[in-house]
């Protein structure tokens, strides 16, 4: 292989194994047996072995299967975090059989990397569908992400002049969206603590930081009736999917949150106008200079809030 179809081969390798790595490893390997692949190292031809590919094509119908499942991908998905960058290192690897021992170890490395980046990537987009957990997203998700592979396969084997800037825009959309990325993960895991611990009780007053006693102290000398640890939705110049928490103090509701280094809040117009119930997240509406503001409130701290119009 040339210099760019070598380097293609790395990273498609990699960010595929990130995606799916049983998938990656069973077209690689019937491609190759069936001669739509020429010119592999040695280390990659034995994927055409029958054993491989006949273990590879088990592991991808069991993966196949559980991508389709809301409540089984995210468990699937955290398994394989110790295994979609380990298998994405060793096909890189693989791929860079023909090259001098340093310019390996840097494949090793990159391909490692990528291959993370890759996987938590997928897991981030998976744990944000969780939002709406019904089985159609994820149906959707699963044949998008197996088709990506795909594609990707292809471009890196027979038009490696062409892959390799679509790696490198993948690489720099991972870059761009793993601030999101990193919050969507705090935003699930907090739901799934929240809906763990509303089974015993609402949280305790120790659980809610110090800065955000001091400012419920500004709004109020009483302090806060309520602190509900909330993510935001949709709220005018707050991120989404940012940690905040929603404060009564004196009747009025005001958000609380940490941005620039520094605690801020502002109060919403009178009480919630809409509580439309979730599985993880009640998503409740609130009003603001006219327009609406939509938080996510966890389940443990339903009781908390005051009566409104729930509605679906």
């Amino acid at each position: 292989m040339g210099p760019a179809q070598t380097l293609a081969a790395i990273l498609g390798l990699s960010a595929a194994s990130g995606i799916n790595l049983y998938l990656t490893v069973l077209l690689v390997g019937a491609g190759q047996r069936l001669g739509w692949v020429h010119g592999l190292p040695p280390d990659l031809a034995i994927l055409g072995h029958p054993l491989v590919l006949t273990v590879a094509g088990l592991l991808f119908l069991l993966e196949f299967a559980a991508d389709k499942i809301p409540f089984v991908t995210p468990i699937w998905d955290g398994i394989h975090t110790f295994i979609r960058p380990v298998g994405g290192a060793l096909l890189a690897l693989g791929a860079a059989a023909d090259l001098d021992p340093v310019a390996r170890a840097l494949a090793v490395l990159a391909g490692g990397t990528l291959a993370l980046g890759a996987h938590g990537s997928k897991m981030g987009v998976r744990l944000l569908a969780h939002t709406a957990p019904e089985p159609a997203s994820h149906s959707v998700l699963s044949v998008a992400e197996d088709l990506g592979v795909i594609g990707l396969l292809a471009l890196a084997y027979r038009h490696p002049q062409f892959a390799l800037p679509v790696l490198g825009a993948i690489l720099l959309a991972i870059a761009l969206l793993l601030p999101l990325l990193l919050r969507a993960l705090v935003f699930v895991l907090t739901g799934f603590r929240g809906a763990l611990r509303a089974l015993i009780g609402p949280g305790g007053p120790g659980e809610i930081p110090d800065w955000v006693d001091l400012k419920a102290l500004e709004r109020s000398p009483a302090g806060a009736r309520h602190a509900l640890p909330c993510f935001t939705r949709k709220v005018r110049r707050v991120p989404r999917l940012h940690r905040a928490f929603l404060v009564e103090a004196e009747g009025t509701w005001h958000l609380v949150y940490h941005r620039w280094f520094r605690a801020r809040s502002f109060a919403f117009e009178g009480g919630p106008v809409r509580i439309y119930p979730g599985f993880l997240w009640d998503r409740v509406v609130f009003m603001r200079r006219g327009q609406p503001q939509v938080l996510l409130v966890g389940r443990d701290w339903r009781q908390a809030l005051p009566a409104a119009s729930p509605r679906p």
